[in-house]
């Protein structure tokens, strides 16, 4: 059975190694250790405004995601940051049925839209256009602090 939760602080070790196991696969490869994303994920878990979603077949956690209610002048929105699945149940529409689970606790919360940010090349591209969202006519720019 596929559910969507917030998960405790027991479940921080399980989305960690979700977390791990997609990321250390093409086209990311990073080598991050698991104590860092342990500690990256548990920053999202204890905030109004920083929210983490667990999904879990039969109660084991396949994939993760870590978002951000931001306001705005009329309603909030919903931006995610960190969006994976692991890499054994990646291509068999668990992706598909987290994302669709993710707009509708967006909604709950009185959001009315979820933005992310991913590049064109990657698999992740595809995979968002597919499920319903849209380019927007924007541009990020990125400044590094001296």
């Amino acid at each position: 059975m596929f559910q969507v939760f917030q998960p405790s602080n027991q479940d921080i070790a399980s989305c960690a190694e979700v977390y791990l196991s997609a990321y250390r696969s093409k086209p990311w490869n990073e080598t991050f250790d698991k104590t860092t994303i342990e500690n990256y994920i548990l920053s999202y878990c204890h905030s109004d405004t920083m929210k983490c979603f667990a999904a879990a077949i039969d109660h084991t956690i396949i994939g993760i995601a870590l978002a951000l209610l931001v306001p705005s002048i009329h309603t909030p929105y919903l931006r995610i940051e960190d969006f994976c699945i692991e890499l054994e149940s990646q291509r068999k529409g668990y992706g598909t049925l987290f994302i669709h689970s993710i707009l509708k606790k967006a909604k709950k919360l009185g959001c009315d839209s979820v933005l992310l940010n991913t590049q064109r090349n990657f698999p992740s591209h595809k995979f968002y256009l597919k499920n319903g969202f849209s380019e927007i006519e924007s541009v990020l720019l990125y400044s590094k602090i001296k």
